[in-house]
């Protein structure tokens, strides 16, 4: 008797929450707030954006290519485990 009520305690109390929840969430006041704090920081972005000193691009030719294949073939082979066995 006394998990049932548990139970049906617990089941009311979540379904209250999710309740309460969806009702702030939804809310004007809070669709208003949360529209007020994106322009905002909509605002203090593109200001910010707009602030920023253009950098020259200094980064031509930088690139060295390389030949690494001679190296790769100079190494030594090592043997795997199973080719050390079948010899």
């Amino acid at each position: 008797m006394i998990e049932r009520i548990k139970s049906a305690l617990y089941l009311l109390l979540i379904s209250l929450f999710v309740a309460f929840l969806t009702i702030y969430y939804f809310s004007e006041k809070n669709i208003n707030e949360t529209t007020k704090k994106r322009l905002f920081y909509k605002d203090k972005i593109s200001n910010n954006i707009e602030d920023l000193p253009l950098i020259k691009n200094d980064t031509n030719n930088i690139i060295e290519y390389t030949d690494d294949i001679e190296n790769f073939k100079k190494k030594k082979k090592r043997y795997i485990f199973w080719d050390l066995i079948s010899k």
